[in-house]
């Protein structure tokens, strides 16, 4: 599982930088944003930690201090989340396989 944190480092203590550098971070964003992978426990023990938010606890005030490029790859990986989610018909077959529908 992946998931975008975003570390306040006003709220952030030595403990929460200290997880979020052990942590498996697949993508880094900037200094305080990443996207981690691990199982649920694992998200939810990062997430619990002060100053980590995620996307959807962002408050306007958070979100108003967020770069602009932090922004937009924080709306990319939300819209690839949403893909991956998505029943494409014909998914996972040939496409000569009968009854395929090609793109």
């Amino acid at each position: 599982m992946e998931q975008v944190v975003i570390v306040d480092p006003d709220e952030a203590d030595a403990g929460t930088w200290s997880a979020i550098l052990r942590a498996h971070r697949t993508q880094e964003f900037s200094d305080h944003v990443f996207v981690v992978e691990g199982d649920g426990p694992e998200i939810d023990a990062l997430r619990a930690l002060p100053g980590v938010r995620i996307p959807a606890q962002l408050d306007p005030v958070a979100a108003a201090r967020l770069s602009a490029i932090e922004k937009l790859m924080i709306h990319a990986w939300s819209e690839r989340e949403k893909a991956s989610r998505t029943v494409r018909p014909g998914h996972g077959l040939n496409w000569g396989h009968k009854g395929f529908q090609n793109p």
